[in-house]
């Protein structure tokens, strides 16, 4: 969110009534950088809250010291050694978000996108030195089949073709030159398996062929590389990682599993009945979406979801949204006539909602902290379609709009 939008924000919380005129004195002083005096001196020495740009570079310069120990850590490559040394990285990173001020929470939204790129675009050059080893493999599609595809140490990317085949390019790199005994392949009546027999030092990237053939299962799976899949069909779909981000456009599905840690999630047009979306640390951007039910869960990361619609058929969405020391936000683009039922809670943020004819039934604090806002349209019961959303963060705002 622009520091323009923030600023329209607070303004307007305040307007409402969210927070005081003092709060929000504070909350605009964070954003510019303003060093005009309060009323009372010696309480703003207690709580002035820091310049908004120069925590930034704040950070940046602290990540830019914890890159350099990565890059030592990671010289003499260990599997084991490079999973460690991203964990301590990214706990750190999240040490330094929790103690970030309050009204500077969006820091931490620079912050991950800083460690999100960063392990994105250097973990698989660990394994630049090594010898690529090129393998291909392929079975004919059969619908109903399972498949499953696991790399290692390298991207996973599935495309669509035109050919009634799966068709697998894979490119292994090994210190042993022994590709063949790295990758073990199934190939059966109802299954098409890919997997690794040797997961130590080693780096396997996929990039697979499929036809518009509806799977039972499909599951794929790397680590310390992206995901991408654009156009698959299956019952069940399944892609998990960690250190890298994943991203799915055009897939159909009953039922949709994405995970991910340290790294952001990316999804447009997709369709399915039940989506689950976990990360940490990063964002989560969902957009174009069919859906009966979607949970999607950050920690340290943005959460936002733009034009979601109901299934085909389905009278409810609902989806459920959160995070922590960042902000959500929901834009469903919805021009068609559908009763709305929300609740929203954040501790340290505001709540804003930009729904036509919705009546507030709780408003208020939560705890000592908390914001609570519960809301519903005006004869929810009466709507053909409904939509339900349960959104909860600390540290931010939550902005939902109609």
């Amino acid at each position: 969110m622009a520091i323009s939008e923030e600023r329209l924000l607070i303004l307007k919380m305040l307007e409402e009534g969210k927070i005081t005129g003092e709060e929000a004195a504070r909350l605009l002083e964070a954003l510019d950088g303003s060093k005009d005096d309060v009323s009372n001196n010696e309480y703003s020495k207690q709580q002035k809250q820091p310049n908004f740009q120069v925590e930034v570079e704040k950070v940046k310069e602290k990540m830019q010291e914890w890159k350099k120990e990565f890059k030592t850590n990671i010289k003499n490559y260990k599997q084991k050694d490079f999973d460690n040394t991203v964990e301590e990285f990214v706990d750190k990173a999240e040490k330094l978000g929790k103690n970030v001020a309050v009204t500077t929470y969006n820091i931490i939204d620079k912050m991950v996108d800083v460690v999100g790129s960063f392990i994105d675009t250097n973990s698989f050059n660990v394994f630049g030195s090594y010898k690529v080893e090129d393998r291909s493999y392929e079975c004919d599609a059969v619908e109903g089949m399972d498949i499953e595809i696991e790399g290692l140490n390298g991207n996973v990317v599935v495309k669509k073709h035109s050919e009634n085949k799966i068709i697998v390019k894979t490119k292994i790199r090994s210190p042993q030159n022994n590709a063949d005994e790295i990758v073990g392949v199934t190939s059966e009546e109802g299954s098409f398996l890919l997997k690794i027999n040797k997961p130590f030092n080693v780096s396997v990237a996929h990039e697979v062929f499929v036809p518009a053939t509806k799977f039972k299962n499909f599951k794929v799976s790397t680590s310390n590389g992206k995901i991408y899949v654009e156009d698959a069909v299956a019952e069940y779909f399944e892609g998990k990682t960690r250190n890298a981000h994943i991203e799915l456009m055009g897939v159909n599905s009953d039922k949709l599993n994405i995970s991910t840690k340290n790294a952001r999630i990316l999804m447009s047009y997709v369709i399915s009945k039940e989506v689950e979306i976990d990360t940490t640390n990063s964002t989560i951007d969902i957009k174009h979406i069919k859906a009966e039910k979607i949970r999607a869960v950050s920690t340290n990361g943005r959460l936002l979801a733009e034009n979601i619609q109901n299934m085909d058929g389905a009278q409810d969405v609902q989806i459920s949204l959160k995070t922590s020391n960042a902000w959500i936000k929901v834009n469903m683009g919805d021009m068609e006539s559908k009763g709305y039922k929300v609740k929203a809670m954040t501790s340290n943020g505001g709540v804003n909602l930009l729904i036509p004819q919705i009546v507030y039934n709780n408003l208020g604090k939560h705890g000592m902290t908390g914001t609570l806002v519960e809301a519903e349209s005006v004869g929810l019961n009466d709507f053909a379609k409904k939509v339900f959303i349960d959104a909860e963060t600390a540290n931010g705002y939550i902005e939902i709009v109609k």
